[in-house]
């Protein structure tokens, strides 16, 4: 893994370099880029053989999070709580595993054997209906929908343009579906090429919501030891319900 960090760091760096360079020196550097992202892909195949290509169940549980984060499908963000509540199962038994005695290590593996079955059926399941749900055009309707709300109830300014580049975006992709589906065989392969960028612009701008919106936040939030408005509100609520004397 860390042969894959350095080779990494060095593609990130050329691709500083390349970007600064003067357009002289770009053709040396986008050699150099070409190399460093070979190396980068032979070190992750690497890393992939000695770890199975399995994600740790700390990497897996994290992107299932950011998955529900993401959702806008009810039906697709049950099976992912459902995925998770597995996930996370399979990570207590092997917390549980490490600090069994030898004697409680026999019952805690078949614990563990049921709960990674359990993980794989619900990861199928996410599976299954993501790709229905993708096929119909659900999943990213959901998502414009679920940006528009958003928009909707925004009111820093720089939030609302984030949100609207994130529409743009995500309108695009669902643009680019509609034509793939309806084009001709031969006009597939470079729509194609399209959405690809079209994702990869909605994935960045989805990233700089999340930014943006998380500055926002920590900007309002109260000083420590003091209550947000709503649960303070709660709590008053609470008192008024408990008080006796008029």
């Amino acid at each position: 893994m860390k042969a894959q960090l350095k080779a990494a760091k060095k593609v990130s760096a050329l691709k500083k370099a390349l970007k600064a360079a003067p357009p002289a020196n770009k053709a040396a550097i986008k050699a150099k880029l070409v190399k460093a992202k070979k190396a980068l892909a032979k070190a992750t195949a690497a890393v992939k053989r000695v770890s199975g290509g399995k994600k740790s169940i700390k990497a897996r549980i994290a992107a299932i999070k950011a998955k529900i984060a993401n959702a806008a499908v009810p039906k697709r963000k049950a099976a992912l709580k459902a995925q998770l509540k597995c996930a996370k199962k399979v990570a207590a038994l092997k917390k549980a595993l490490k600090a069994a005695p030898p004697a409680k290590k026999a019952a805690v593996k078949a614990k563990l054997v049921k709960a990674k079955a359990a993980l794989k059926k619900a990861t199928v399941a996410v599976k299954k209906l993501t790709a229905k749900l993708r096929a119909g055009g659900k999943i990213i309707k959901a998502r414009i929908a679920k940006i528009q709300a958003k928009l909707a109830s925004a009111s820093n300014p720089k939030r609302v343009a984030a949100l609207k580049k994130q529409l743009k975006c995500a309108k695009k992709v669902s643009a680019l579906k509609k034509a793939l589906k309806a084009a001709a065989p031969a006009e597939k392969a470079p729509i194609k090429a399209k959405l690809v960028k079209a994702k990869a612009a909605l994935k960045k701008a989805t990233s700089v919501v999340r930014k943006v919106t998380a500055r926002i936040a920590a900007k309002n939030a109260p000083p420590p030891g003091v209550k947000p408005i709503k649960a303070r509100i709660a709590s008053i609520k609470a008192k008024i319900a408990a008080a006796t004397n008029p």
